[in-house]
């Protein structure tokens, strides 16, 4: 890390100005910020009756999936610049019309927020696990895009945002409806169409744009560096987290992620490996902070199935945030629906959402969100 940068990097006001570069100075890239993510961002509360037959059956599983969380607009307003959006094709349209879990809340009586409008249109559709966990603040792929695009549009000097795609297309439990497995071309090319349509133009930015003249995309972030900052501001871009099989569907015909609109998650090394996600920054600590060093993005996360809230254990959190991990992914950022009342929060150091990364930049600075 050149001292030039450190030096830019620490001139980042909390205003989101940037001084005006010198010649002699590089100016400051999007990897060297580091943001508090959602996970699961699109999650709404499960029925009461659902929750009570579950917690009946299955009280662990009850326990871990006891959390929920703001539309994606209201995340965004508190500073959330990363977020999850599990998806599952449905290409007629239908699939998931006639969840087990609607059913038992009707025969309760309740009334939920499922769409079942939405979900006989064909299309990606947005939700967490099949007849369980099946509503969405956004029920649709198009419409989850859509309500992070406006709201970038609305604030055209944000950090750019991370979102992270979970294609769930192997069957959770012999209980649920089983996905369509996406490890077909004609899939993935869909799922690109929808977020080119979603996010049109240079809104979104794509590996080709930070592959740019380099060999392979992985040389690109090893060797020139990702967009600047001040070109980041204002966009979007997408990680593809899904099983092998999927990954290496998508990059067929596709060397370095030509032409694709994600950027996957690949293997270290290989020429697609631009960014990486890891689940426990407790265990791999040291390989994140490798990672991040040698210009690669990392999410993490710093809680899971409700284990932290319940103790307001801020270990993982703490080891999150010193890692240098890009995105650090939590189900309880401030202001996030806490329906047991844990009163549990995540923050970077100091209550921030988004601060110059720890790892690459030396000098204490700040940077607005």
């Amino acid at each position: 890390m050149r001292i030039a940068r450190l030096a830019l990097l620490a001139a980042l006001s909390i205003g989101g100005a940037t001084q005006a570069a010198k010649p002699d100075r590089a100016p400051a890239r999007m990897n060297e910020v580091q943001v508090v993510g959602s996970h699961n961002s699109f999650k709404a509360r499960i029925p009461d009756a659902v929750m009570a037959e579950l917690r009946r059956r299955d009280p662990k599983t009850a326990a871990a999936l006891d959390y929920y969380h703001l539309p994606l607009d209201a995340q965004l307003d508190r500073g959330v610049r990363q977020i999850e959006i599990d998806v599952f094709a449905d290409p007629k349209g239908g699939r998931y019309a006639d969840p087990k879990g609607e059913r038992l809340a009707q025969a309760a009586g309740e009334t939920t927020a499922f769409d079942r409008a939405a979900m006989l249109r064909p299309g990606y559709k947005v939700f967490h696990v099949p007849d369980i966990d099946y509503i969405s603040t956004c029920v649709t792929l198009r419409r989850c895009l859509g309500v992070v695009d406006a709201w970038s549009r609305a604030h055209p000097r944000h950090l750019p945002i991370m979102i992270t795609i979970n294609a769930a297309d192997t069957q959770a439990s012999a209980q649920v409806a089983a996905p369509l497995p996406l490890d077909d071309g004609a899939l993935l090319d869909s799922l690109d169409r929808e977020i080119r349509q979603a996010i049109p133009g240079r809104r979104l930015i794509v590996p080709d744009e930070v592959r740019g003249r380099a060999a392979t995309l992985s040389a690109a972030v090893h060797e020139s560096g990702w967009p600047t900052l001040e070109a980041a501001r204002g966009r979007i871009y997408v990680l593809f987290d899904v099983r092998p099989a999927v990954s290496n569907v998508y990059r067929a015909g596709h060397p370095s992620l030509r032409g694709r609109a994600m950027f996957g998650w690949y293997p270290d090394g290989e020429p697609e490996s631009a960014i990486q996600i890891v689940q426990d920054p407790l265990v791999d600590a040291a390989r994140i902070r490798a990672w991040v060093k040698a210009g690669v993005i990392v999410r993490t996360r710093t809680d899971a199935n409700t284990v932290e809230a319940r103790t307001h254990d801020l270990t993982k959190a703490k080891a999150a945030a010193d890692s240098g991990a890009q995105a650090v992914s939590t189900d309880y950022y401030p202001g996030a629906p806490d329906p047991q009342a844990f009163g549990f929060a995540v923050t970077l150091p100091g209550g921030a959402m988004a601060r110059c990364n720890p790892v690459l930049v030396a000098t204490p600075c700040s940077v607005a969100p």
